[in-house]
């Protein structure tokens, strides 16, 4: 019997998404020194959820991602950008 894949998500990006929310939760209780590590890691999620999105077809979540993503960042900017220097 011929080994099968899994059936494809119908919504690609939300283990992106999943994962994102994650590191971005995990910013609030991070040392000082890997507060930045966690923002750079829930980017790189969102980016790939977004593009998961994009790739589905799905122009309205890869909107809302974009938003999500920008939240984050300023978040970032506004709270912890000078934690840890």
């Amino acid at each position: 019997m011929p080994c099968s894949r899994p059936p494809l998500s119908p919504e690609p990006w939300r283990e992106s998404e999943r994962m994102a929310e994650a590191a971005y939760a995990a910013m609030y209780e991070a040392p000082p020194r890997s507060v930045k590590d966690c923002c750079d890691d829930a980017r790189r999620h969102f980016g790939k959820a977004i593009e998961a999105a994009e790739r589905a077809g799905a122009a309205d979540e890869a909107a809302r991602l974009k938003r999500r993503l920008s939240e984050v960042a300023a978040v970032y900017a506004r709270q912890f950008r000078h934690v840890g220097w």
